[in-house]
Order: C-alpha cells, then sequence, then structure tokens
C-alpha cells in the first residue's frame, strides 16, 4: 500500500519528468528511420530537501527507511504544480467507457470555463497525466482532455479525475536512496531518486 510523503516535507529542488518507452530503428541499407511510441512511460524524479536539523528531518529520515529500499511505495507528484494553472471547479468524472490512447471525454465541469492549461496535472485511474492543449468546457461543462502519456489501461465511465494534489504511485530508483549526508554543523542533505510504478 503506498504512503504519503512526510507532512511538511520541503523541496530545495527537484527534478520531476517522463521517460518515455520509444523503440527506434534505423534502416542498415537506406538509412531511414521508424519510430514506435510504446506503452511504459513512467514518471521519474529526483528530490532534494532543504537542508535541515535532525529533529526537523527525522520524519523524512523514517520515511525512506520505511520503504525498504524499492520494495515500498508512495505517492509521488511534482511539487512545483500541485494545482491546475486553469480554473479547474465542478466534479469532473469519465464520460464513457472503453476510452484508450491520449485524449479523454469528461464531463462535471463549469460551463464555458478554461478548466485547465497546457502543463496541468490530473489523476484519473490511478494514472499520472500532463495536460498538452488548453482545455475549455462547453455549454454543458463537457469537455475533451488531451495529455500524455497515453492512458495504459482504459477508466469506467463516471470515474473520478483528480485535479488539485493529483499523485502517482513511485518507489525509490534502487537500494542506494535511503542515505543522508550530514555536516560538521549537524545539519542534514538528503536526495532520493524515484520512478513511477505500476503493475499489469
Amino acid at each position: 500500500m503506498p504512503v504519503n510523503l512526510p507532512v511538511g516535507i520541503e523541496f530545495k529542488t527537484t527534478r520531476f519528468g517522463i521517460k518515455t518507452n520509444t523503440q527506434i530503428f534505423i534502416s542498415p541499407l537506406s538509412g531511414d528511420t521508424q519510430t514506435a511510441a510504446l506503452p511504459g512511460a513512467r514518471w521519474t524524479a529526483t528530490f532534494t530537501l532543504v537542508t535541515k536539523k535532525r529533529a526537523q528531518i527525522a520524519a523524512v529520515q523514517a520515511f525512506l527507511a520505511g520503504l525498504e529500499g524499492p520494495a515500498g511505495t508512495f505517492y509521488g507528484y511534482d511539487p512545483a504544480a500541485t494545482s491546475p494553472q486553469g480554473a479547474g471547479g465542478g466534479t469532473p468524472l469519465v464520460k464513457g467507457g472503453a476510452q484508450s490512447g491520449k485524449t479523454l471525454l469528461t464531463d462535471g465541469w463549469p460551463n464555458n470555463t478554461s478548466v485547465l492549461k497546457k502543463g496541468d496535472y490530473f489523476t484519473v485511474n490511478n494514472e499520472y497525466k500532463m495536460i498538452t492543449a488548453d482545455i475549455t468546457s462547453d455549454g454543458s461543462g463537457n469537455a475533451t482532455l488531451s495529455f500524455s502519456p497515453r492512458l495504459r489501461s482504459s477508466p469506467a465511465d463516471n470515474a473520478s479525475i483528480t485535479i488539485n494534489n493529483p499523485t502517482c504511485v513511485m518507489r525509490l530508483l534502487d537500494d542506494d536512496q535511503t542515505s543522508w549526508d550530514i555536516n560538521e554543523t549537524g545539519y542534514f542533505d538528503i536526495t532520493f531518486n524515484a520512478v513511477e510504478t505500476f503493475f499489469s
């Protein structure tokens, strides 16, 4: 069961992005190139925390130790984008089942509103997505979301869409992430790397 990042965690810097899963074939005869975007793109992160004394950082140390390397999972996110740039609002839901790809029909938004903008995140069906085109709802509160990466599985009709504090399930990159540096004045420096994890 994934756990939450410690309450009050403070990020000094974050490197957050997506590792795509692309296949490339270059013909040895003609040099022609063919590419294919395959399923399996994953969000990755490097979190560097604000330097603090032991009493202020102990909860993070316990969090990292409790994960037991990549065995445990937690809810990760882009700390710079926990709320949308668009107006959001309403109670957005998936409109219709059996949807796939990089667009999603939705409803439940405020009418005729710029609800999401490029670079906003949302979570649906436990999948973390980034909006790739500005989204405006119609007069009935419907909106078609364009995003990346593509859906791994089809969400159910009326599945909820989370636009405030969306998250993805992540694990530590390897067994070398649960350590920290301590300087001569007793301040702790902690950096850890994580990658999205999911099961088919």
